[in-house]
């Protein structure tokens, strides 16, 4: 028996899961950027709009503007900022909401702003848009449109268009979307009205007003850093099905201008996608087994390199990220579980920032 024999079994497992993995990113990908719902035709406004704000004096009056300018009422929580935030957003023509206390513990920032906005609500339908995002001359009038050709949902929520950053930034950020468009059918879901995809985008989340004061999902989830993926779960737990639209042809966000400030601010919350140590683990080496499985598949390594990089170029036709960071895809799986694990690391410490905020210690979201 030669020395090798004993480690077929494992090369064998090994090569068969690369396989597998690769298959299932390459469905969902496809079906993802072929079927997943976009939001068409044009209606009046049928909702509000509502952003939780801290120190955006850069963003907040733009994108106010943009939106009053398309008819529909803009709600802004000034969240203690120190910039001037909630007197630009009242010029452009918002109506701001400011604490009337420091921030209570327990809760983050978001989570407070964005349960002061929910109980203030009055439109049949409230839409939280982070203040990084760009709203299209056409935001209101299709959204509006898609909430009312689907009157029985509740929640909605969508992928914008990635603005990239500056130089290889792109590259890094690029396995946030791909991560989920490459293994979560999101299609499928809406289609069908089967299952739960256990998913949120706090970038922009549409909630039926009636329901969202019911199910109070920020209050669930108030000590959250990841408040999105939280309450996706949440809502999931509650049997409140998500729609998950493809809204990049009328939402923009452009996250972060370069690769150090993405590599701060992914490091924040990335640990919270596995929702605990082992599952972070578990996140991060599949990451690397994605990203380097292509390697050990022999003579058809070149083949499955080729179908890594298609998954990306899937994924980069919803997001419109650029293409040329498809090549890049080993490096980035690579960065995508150093900074899933230096993010657990940070929370365990106590070293998480956000808005020049400081959490950390074994906060749990309320199970309500």
């Amino acid at each position: 028996m030669s020395k090798s024999e004993p480690n077929l079994p494992v090369t064998t497992a090994l090569i068969v899961s690369v396989w597998l993995l690769y298959g299932w990113l390459l469905a969902v990908a496809t079906g993802n950027r072929l079927f997943m719902r976009r939001p068409r035709g044009m209606a009046s406004p049928c909702f509000e709009v509502c952003v939780p704000a801290r120190n955006e004096a850069a963003r907040i009056g733009p994108l106010v503007e943009s939106l009053r300018a398309q008819g529909v009422g803009v709600t802004v929580f000034d969240d203690e900022s120190e910039d001037g935030t909630g007197d630009l957003a009242e010029a452009a023509g918002a109506t701001v909401v400011r604490p009337a206390e420091t921030l209570p513990p327990g809760w983050t920032g978001k989570c407070r702003a964005c349960h002061a906005l929910a109980e203030g609500a009055t439109a049949d339908w409230t839409v939280f848009l982070d203040a990084d995002t760009v709203p299209e001359p056409t935001f209101v009038a299709r959204v509006s449109a898609y909430l009312a050709q689907r009157g029985s949902a509740k929640v909605v929520t969508g992928f914008p268009r990635m603005i990239p950053g500056l130089g290889v930034e792109p590259a890094y950020l690029g396995w946030v979307p791909w991560s989920l468009l490459a293994s979560n059918p999101f299609w499928l879901v809406s289609s069908t009205g089967k299952g739960h995809n256990f998913f949120l985008n706090g970038q922009f989340s549409a909630w039926r007003t009636d329901a969202l004061q019911e199910l109070r999902p920020f209050e669930a989830a108030r000590g959250a850093v990841l408040e999105d993926v939280t309450i996706g779960r949440y809502l999931a737990r509650r049997g409140v099905r998500v729609d998950v639209l493809d809204v990049s042809s009328v939402l923009s966000v452009r996250m972060y201008d370069t690769l150090p400030e993405a590599w701060e601010g992914m490091s924040k919350n990335a640990g919270e996608v596995g929702g605990g140590v082992v599952g972070s683990l578990a996140f991060a080496g599949l990451l690397l087994l994605a990203g380097w499985g292509w390697a050990f598949g022999g003579r058809f390594g070149p083949a499955l390199y080729g179908a890594l990089c298609l998954t990306k170029l899937l994924t980069d036709g919803v997001v419109r990220t650029p293409r040329w960071t498809a090549p890049w895809m080993p490096l980035t799986c690579t960065a995508a579980a150093f900074t899933v694990l230096r993010s657990r690391w940070l929370k365990r410490q106590g070293q998480v920032v956000w808005k020049g905020r400081r959490y950390g210690g074994r906060q749990r979201p309320s199970s309500n």
